[in-house]
């Protein structure tokens, strides 16, 4: 049997071969390289619209025209709906890849691992151009869950005529707080303050006044004490004493702006933005006031709240997400938002911008905000992200009232409290 046939279709089969190679490596050299596709970034804010329409925009369009391949969906939902509307999209498959949150909700989400840790997509030069401060307002056991975005912080706001009617100066610290009130009523004057006690704020005055919030291992309240004890008692005398309305225990925050409004209540811990709603609602009442810092012990540090952005661990695009999120809270885009609204940015090079020192022509405006900058660079989140933290700041609501109104001793609400928050933590014995 010849070999030369088999061996004579070998070749023709080799040389077949290598023309299909050749122009295969014609058309992928003479096709154009396509595009990578385009990331479709689902972004949620939280009650930002319409005020704020133009800035958002301003920035997705600002984002998208650096980044060609990632478009930004924005969505704003309102504040009261942010919680539910977040979870049922979590559970349903279809939550957003970026959303603003508040630090108790993130803090409960990252409980559940459900927002993926920026520290595996920014860079270490990336991370350093947030506030210290406010980069560890969205840490917990040692991970990170969010980026930080707008800061606020709590200046006093006090009416100077009824302070002088009564002889007397605003308190520095909750210990002075108790005599200023005795003498504001004893000489028929109004309540002298309104501790607001729903949310964070009880916790935060606790803390604000020299009690730890937690014990060296996060087992158990740090504030079964002396100093405990003392912010305790304080509040039960301001109760007892009539010193402070009754309807503190039944109402919020919201009455207090009211009672403020009013003249019944001669100071309020508040954000800056306030200014406008006195200006502008009451202007004879706003011609009396005057700042000064939120009292706190001499070694506490100013209270600050963060604002966050958090990208979800369900993201398919958690990379690009970060992207947007480092572009959104950068030194620019949050001093464009720091000039739109009475917030204080998160990023540290915002504050080298001229406006933060340039006279606005209201000088009580530029008084406050100089105290809230001042307090920002100074401040620390006395009350940072802890497991459980809606279990622990219930109890402590619940006992703190029961002291105020009698039914227990400041050492038998201390002790509930301490079983409580225990049990709560979980670490065993």
């Amino acid at each position: 049997m010849s070999l030369a046939a088999p061996v004579h279709r070998r070749a023709r089969l080799i040389e077949r071969l290598k023309r299909v190679a050749l122009h295969l490596a014609f058309v992928i050299v003479s096709t154009p390289v396509c595009a990578s596709p385009v990331v479709e970034l689902r972004f949620w804010t939280m009650q930002l619209s319409p005020f704020h329409d133009e800035f958002v925009r301003g920035v997705i369009r600002d984002f998208e025209a650096g980044h060609a391949n990632i478009r930004v969906k924005w969505v704003d939902v309102p504040w009261s709906d942010m919680e539910k509307k977040v979870l049922t999209s979590i559970a349903a498959g279809t939550a957003p890849d970026l959303v603003n949150l508040n630090p108790q909700f993130a803090t409960r989400l990252a409980e559940f691992g459900a927002l993926a840790d920026p520290e595996r997509f920014l860079s270490t030069a990336e991370r350093e151009r947030y506030l210290p401060a406010a980069w560890s307002a969205n840490r917990m056991d040692g991970k990170t869950f969010a980026l930080p975005w707008y800061l606020t912080t709590n200046i006093v706001l006090y009416n100077t005529r009824i302070f002088a009617s009564a002889g007397q100066r605003v308190p520095t610290t909750s210990g002075e707080l108790v005599a200023v009130a005795r003498a504001l009523k004893t000489g028929g004057g109004p309540y002298a303050y309104f501790p607001a006690l729903d949310g964070s704020a009880a916790l935060e005055a606790l803390v604000g006044a020299g009690a730890a919030l937690l014990d060296a291992r996060h087992c158990a309240p740090g504030f079964v004490n002396a100093s405990g004890e003392a912010v305790l008692d304080t509040y039960r005398r301001l109760y007892q004493d009539r010193l402070i309305p009754r309807n503190v225990l039944t109402d919020g925050h919201r009455k207090s702006v009211e009672m403020f409004l009013a003249g019944q209540v001669a100071m309020i811990t508040t954000g800056t933005q306030f200014l406008d709603t006195v200006r502008n609602g009451n202007p004879a009442l706003y011609a009396t006031l005057e700042v000064a810092p939120a009292w706190r012990a001499p070694d506490v540090p100013p209270n600050i709240a963060a604002m966050n952005v958090a990208v979800l661990t369900a993201s398919r695009h958690q990379a690009a997400a970060f992207r947007f999120a480092v572009f959104l809270t950068n030194a620019e885009n949050q001093l464009r938002l720091a000039r739109r609204v009475p917030v204080l940015p998160s990023a540290k090079a915002s504050y080298d911008d001229a406006f933060f020192t340039t006279p606005s022509g209201d000088a009580l405006k530029d008084r406050a905000r100089a105290l809230a900058v001042t307090q920002v660079k100074e401040g620390a989140v006395l009350v940072p992200p802890v497991r459980h933290y809606n279990k622990l700041k219930q109890s402590y609501a619940r006992n703190l009232q029961a002291v105020m109104l009698g039914r227990q001793d400041v050492k038998t609400g201390l002790a509930k409290i301490d079983h409580e928050w225990r049990a709560a933590l979980g670490c065993g014995a």
